[in-house]
Order: structure tokens, then sequence, then C-alpha cells
């Protein structure tokens, strides 16, 4: 009798989600409770999706949802209805609608979605109706709620000089003080506090590590290496050899433009509220909160800010570069992108690029002729390039970048995006056409013609008899 009667019970599939890791027992809580109404309601749970550690704002990252919505629509399952303990659970979207797209998604299946915690009957009355878009409503506006909560006591934390998530620079340790203020232990890379109680506040690093980046500040600001440069400089003297990490132009940027260097603990920068875009903050809305000495002098580290501004905007004046320029060229005999990027005085290639409109003419202002090389798109003027373009149009009724690429006689891509800002710019000075949804267009129509002549009946005639060939078949086709 008991295989019996599970054998004439519902088939369903149950739906697991908590929010973080530190809720232990969420889903063996929510299991219990489905089970409970499943044996009342006679259901019988013949499969299981879950997202543990997942958020309910949106679709992405839940494998365990995106798997049953897959499996539903196309049909790949054997139940007739999902379990969910409650409308929270199935997911907290700030559009209400997404929820009841996805519910929609499984019903019109031919699979009901049951909430077994709510006091409703999902049964589609107009009662239900209402009652289940006020918990939607109420389920997204309590993660807009938790979510200021939460940036409110992370704010005011900061403003104590706690550490409130996020990597650190080389240089900074990381320290758990308990409630009373008093020093428990170093955190390592990777390591987290057990207590909520306790709290992580910052401390200098090693006595080897601060000169290290001294160093790095002095380089910089006194004898004007790039950050290339002074990581390949750190790494070739093993520098800091505690440090199990090899340097890279990232790792020196980070420690030059870190405030903690000065003492000074920097949050709020930016915002990503609901797992939305990360979006930067106005100034008035940074914390900046001193944390501990100041590791490098002050002084230093504004001319350092000063000079990586000049780095990250290409603000250097067109009189500097060029000066920079023709010493490398006295000290090297020519010059070329090598020389230039490797040069620890100079700014970078792309820096004379975005101030000069090319290398060429940064060449040209300087006075200098560079040798001719092997590649051959350096010789052509802009109206060549412009020719080419139209010369390959011609030939087959379109363009692309793929027939750019592929013709032997033309520049290469990357000439085009130099001289004229990008592909769609260079068609417009060719004459050709210039929209993105023109190109898109075009490239569609060219598909369907292909489509066409490939299954034309020239085309299956033409398979037909390779088929009878390769079995030896002598039977031809009229």
């Amino acid at each position: 009798m008991t295989a019996l009667s599970t054998d004439l019970r519902t088939p369903a599939a149950q739906y697991l989600r908590m929010s973080t890791e530190h809720q232990r027992y969420s889903l063996e809580n929510q299991t219990a409770a489905i089970e409970e109404y499943a044996e009342a309601r006679g259901f019988a749970i013949v499969q299981t999706y879950a997202d543990a550690g997942k958020s309910g704002l949106s679709l992405t990252g839940r494998d365990g949802l995106q798997k049953l919505l897959a499996d539903i629509v196309t049909g790949e399952r054997s139940y007739s209805a999902i379990l969910v303990l409650d409308v929270s659970r199935w997911g907290r979207f700030q559009d209400a609608d997404q929820s009841a797209h996805y519910e929609f998604l499984c019903r019109s299946s031919g699979v009901r979605v049951v909430y077994c915690g709510e006091p409703f009957e999902n049964d589609g009355s107009m009662i239900s109706t209402i009652v289940k878009n006020l918990k939607r409503v109420m389920a997204s506006e309590y993660s807009r709620e938790l979510s200021a909560k939460v940036s409110r006591a992370k704010i005011q934390q900061a403003q104590l000089g706690f550490h409130q998530g996020g990597s650190i620079p080389y240089g900074v340790r990381r320290v758990v003080v308990s409630a009373e203020g008093q020093p428990r232990f170093l955190l390592g890379p990777g390591e987290a506090k057990g207590l909520n109680t306790d709290r992580v506040v910052f401390a200098p690093g090693p006595p080897e590590e601060a000169r290290t980046v001294r160093r790095i500040f002095q380089m910089f600001v006194d004898q004007r290496r790039s950050m290339r440069s002074i990581a390949r400089m750190l790494n070739g003297q093993m520098a800091a050899s505690s440090d199990p990490f090899r340097w890279s132009e990232r790792r020196v940027r980070t420690v030059l433009r870190s405030q903690l260097m000065i003492g000074f603990y920097l949050y709020n920068r930016t915002n990503q509220k609901l797992s939305g875009p990360r979006k930067p903050n106005s100034s008035s809305l940074l914390i900046r909160t001193r944390v501990m000495e100041p590791i490098v002098d002050p002084k230093r580290f504004a001319k350092a800010q000063r000079e990586m501004g000049y780095h990250r905007q290409h603000l250097y004046p067109k009189e500097d570069m060029l000066r920079r320029l023709r010493r490398l060229l006295r000290e090297m005999g020519k010059l070329s992108q090598r020389n230039i990027n490797s040069c620890p005085y100079t700014p970078s290639v792309g820096a004379y690029r975005a101030r000069f409109g090319s290398l060429t003419a940064a060449y040209a202002a300087l006075g200098y002729k560079a040798r001719p090389t092997p590649n051959r798109w350096r010789q052509y003027t802009d109206e060549e390039l412009l020719a080419g373009v139209r010369k390959l149009h011609a030939r087959f009724g379109y363009i692309t970048i793929d027939l750019i690429k592929a013709d032997r006689e033309l520049a290469g891509a990357g000439v085009f995006v130099e001289r004229f800002g990008s592909f769609i710019e260079t068609y417009r000075l060719a004459g050709l056409s210039t929209t993105k949804e023109a190109t898109v267009q075009a490239a569609a129509r060219r598909g369907r013609q292909k489509r066409s002549e490939r299954f034309s009946d020239g085309a299956l005639l033409e398979g037909i008899r390779r088929l009878y060939a390769t079995f030896g078949i002598s039977r031809a086709l009229y």
C-alpha cells in the first residue's frame, strides 16, 4: 500500500535557495518544510534544484534556477509541479514582472509553481494574484532596505578606521582587534575574521616592505622611471624576497595610488547597488580616515599623483614630450616603438599617438624621418588606404574587416583604426555604408544569399551525384 500510494502522488521538483554561505542550515530547513508540505498535499519529490549562497536579485549566477527553467522549457523533466518555500526564495527581483515571467514560463509549459510556506494557494484566483504580487514587491523592498542599512553601517565603520573588505596594497597588513580594541592576530591573504564582534584595522608591513615602497616612489618620482620599468627592476633584483608574488605594472600602480601609503583609508569611491553596474561616487561621498602612520612622505606621494595624472590622461606638454623623445634619439641613435615603451623617462607610444595623432606625426614634429620598415602600410597615404577599401568593395560587393585582413596588397587592419579612428569612419570616408545597423543588415543579407545558394536545386543535384559516385552507383541524374 505504501508503494502504491507513492506511485499515485504527483511528481514534483523542489527549488531551494539561500542568500549567503553563513545561513548554514537554511537549505536543510527549506527541505524539511517542503517535504512536510509534499507529504500532506500528495506530492512526491523526484528532483531538487538548489542555489547555495546566491542572491535572489537576478538570474545571474543562479545555476539551479537556470537549469530548472531550461529543463521545463525544453521538456526534459519528469514532474508537473515546482515546490518552493515562499515567494522570496523564488527571487527578490527588483522588477516584480521578472519573477512573474519565470513563473509564467513554467506554467505555460505545464508545470505549476507551488509556494509551500505562503498563506495563499497559487491557483490563479484574483485574491492569490494580488497577494502574490504584494509579496514580490515586499521581497524586493526588503532587499532595498537591507542594502541601504548595510551601506550605512559600512560607512560608519569606515569612518572609525575599520577595514570594509577588498584587497590591500603591498606594504600594509590587516590586524584583527577585539571589541575592546585589543590586537589579536594578523590576517594573511584570503583570511577573514572569525567573530562578528571583532574588527579589522590597518598597520604598516615589515620594514623591508616599507623600504621597497619608498624605493618605488623614489624611482617613479625622482628617476622618472615608468611603472613597467620599475616592475621589471624589482623582479630582476628579487626585491622583498618574503613576498611570494611577482611584480607587475598593475601592482606598482596600486602601490603608487593607494592613500594607505600616507596613512589614510579611502572608502566609498564606487557603489554597486542591488547587483547593478558599478558606478563612481562623487567626491563629496568619499570617506577618508587616518588609520596609521605614513610609509612615504606626503609631498612625494602628491608628486607621484601628479605624475600619474600625466601618464593617465596624456597631459604632458608637447614640448616636454618632444624633449624626452629627442633625448632618447641621442642615446639610442634611432626611434622605435620598442625603444619608446621601454624607456623610463618617455611616455608610452599610446601617449604620443593620443597627443600628436600618430607616431609618424610625432616623428615629423621632431624632424626625425624613420627608416623604411617591413610593414608596408607605413608608406601608404590616407587616400591610398581609402582607395584600397573601395577596390575591395567593388570586387566583392561589400566590405568587412576579414576582407581587409585577407588582402595582402592592403594595409593591416590596425592601421585603419590608427589613421581614421574606427572602421565605420573609414567606410564613411571611402563613401561606403557607415552605420552599424546597415553593416549588420548587409551581413544578414549575405548569409541568406549563401544559404539559398547552398540549397539550390543545382547544388542539391550536385550533392546527390557525389553520393552516387562515392557508392559506385552508375545511374545518372538528369
